[in-house]
C-alpha cells in the first residue's frame, strides 16, 4: 500500500505540471514501452524511468524539468551527505551518476540542480513527524527556512515548494500545526490524500515559487 500511495503521489506531481500547461514526456522507458518506477532507494537512475515536463512558448522550450522517483539528493551544506526523497523535481538532466571513493557508482541530484521535493507518508500526520520535516528542509533547501519571504512564495508560480504528503488526515491540533509550519517555512503539508486523490495537482492554494 505504501508503494502504491507513493506512486500515486508521483503521478500527481506530474499532473501538476500538466495542469500548468507543460508538455509531458516519459523518458528512459523499457524496451517494451513500459514505464519502470523506482520503488527503492537502491539502483542507478539510468535503469529506471522518469518524466520530463517542458513549457513551450512560440515553439521554444522556456522551462524544462525532470521528475524523479526515489533518488538521492545532495545536502546543501555538505557534498558528501545525501537524503533520498520520494519525489524530486530537478532542472533538465539534473540527476547525475558518479563513482564514489569505493569505486561504486551512485546516482544523485546535486544540490544546485534541485527545484523541489516531496516526502510521502502512508499514515496519519502527528506533531513529531511534522516538526522533523523542517530538519530535512534545512539540510536540502535551507533557503525556505532561513528567509522564505525572499522567495516570493505565492499560489501562481511554476513550482511547488517542498511538500510533506500524508494519506491520512489529522485532528484540529494537527491541522493547526500544519498551517503554522507551512506559513513559517513556505512548505506544503498535504493531508488526506486517500479521501481527496487530486489534492496535489488540483488544489489552487498550494504554495508555489519560481526557481
Amino acid at each position: 500500500m505504501s508503494d502504491l500511495f507513493e506512486m500515486s503521489v508521483y503521478n500527481d506531481a506530474v499532473k501538476f505540471y500538466r495542469r500548468k500547461k507543460y508538455t509531458i514526456h516519459a523518458k528512459n522507458v523499457m524496451r517494451d514501452g513500459t514505464f519502470k518506477y523506482k520503488l527503492s532507494t537502491s539502483g542507478l537512475n539510468e535503469n529506471f524511468s522518469y518524466f520530463l515536463a517542458e513549457k513551450f512558448k512560440n515553439g521554444e522550450a522556456v522551462d524544462s524539468v525532470d521528475i524523479h522517483h526515489n533518488i538521492k539528493i545532495q545536502s546543501s551544506h555538505d557534498p558528501h551527505i545525501y537524503f533520498s526523497a520520494d519525489v524530486s523535481v530537478t532542472i533538465k538532466d539534473g540527476a547525475v551518476t558518479e563513482k564514489q571513493k569505493n569505486k561504486k557508482a551512485h546516482s544523485f541530484i546535486p544540490s544546485g540542480n534541485l527545484i523541489t521535493f516531496f516526502e510521502v507518508k502512508n499514515m496519519n500526520p502527528f506533531p513529531e513527524v511534522l516538526f522533523s520535516f523542517s530538519g530535512i528542509i534545512y539540510e536540502i533547501k535551507p533557503e525556505f527556512l532561513l528567509d522564505p519571504s525572499a522567495l516570493d512564495i505565492d499560489c501562481g508560480k511554476k513550482h511547488l515548494t517542498p511538500c510533506l504528503v500524508f494519506s491520512g488526515a489529522g485532528g484540529k491540533h494537527v491541522e493547526s500545526v500544519c498551517e503554522k509550519l507551512g506559513e513559517r517555512y513556505g512548505c506544503n503539508i498535504i493531508r488526506g490524500l486517500f479521501a481527496n486523490k487530486g489534492k496535489i495537482y488540483a488544489y489552487d492554494k498550494l504554495r508555489t515559487y519560481d526557481a
